[in-house]
Parts: C-alpha cells; structure tokens; sequence
C-alpha cells in the first residue's frame, strides 16, 4: 500500500454463530470483479456477532468509484436482506497512516 491508500472497513452484527455462505462469498467475488480489490471476511469477534468486511488497498483517487462498486455489489447479493432488524452495516474508511522512523 503506498500512503495515498485507503483501507475500508464494514462492520456489522449477526445472530450468533458462524456467518450464512450466501450471500459473503458473492458479495466479496462482486466487489473484486468490479474493482480488482479482494475483499476480507473476518469474525465472529469474542462477542459472537460482530463481522468485518476489509477492502484494501483503494487509491485515494478511486475511492468515489470503489464506493460506487460496493453499493451495486451489496444491491446485486441482497446482503443487507441477511441482517438482523435494527442492523445496519457500519463503514468506516482510513487513510494509510505515515510513520516516520
């Protein structure tokens, strides 16, 4: 990654216990064919319900696009349809951060 790189993260919570194979595995494929980028699934954390998406690394010049892609990716897998009610997915977006040293 070089420092004008961006990092997403998507955080989000399911009913305990190992994520559904639809729609993530889809989901992830969708974005890379859109954008080139290989997205990541991490979870459950210790609580059991918390997941992550990471997608790095987005060129600060591509991130309007790369924005653009998710969405119809997440409107092409219904992901959101295997959200709990009252779950919403949580993105975050980071730049690489510059240490000196």
């Amino acid at each position: 990654m070089s420092p004008s790189d961006w990092g997403y993260f998507i955080w989000y919570r399911l009913p305990p216990g190992d994520a559904p194979e639809p729609p993530w595995p889809d989901l992830l494929a969708a974005v890379a064919r859109r954008t080139g980028i290989q997205g990541r699934l991490f979870g459950p954390a210790p609580d059991g319900r918390t997941w992550m998406e990471v997608y790095e690394p987005v060129a600060a010049a591509d991130r309007e696009g790369f924005e653009q892609a998710l969405g119809e990716a997440l409107a092409e897998t219904r992901l959101e349809e295997w959200l709990p009610e009252g779950e919403e997915r949580h993105m975050e977006a980071f730049p690489r951060a510059r240490v000196k040293g």
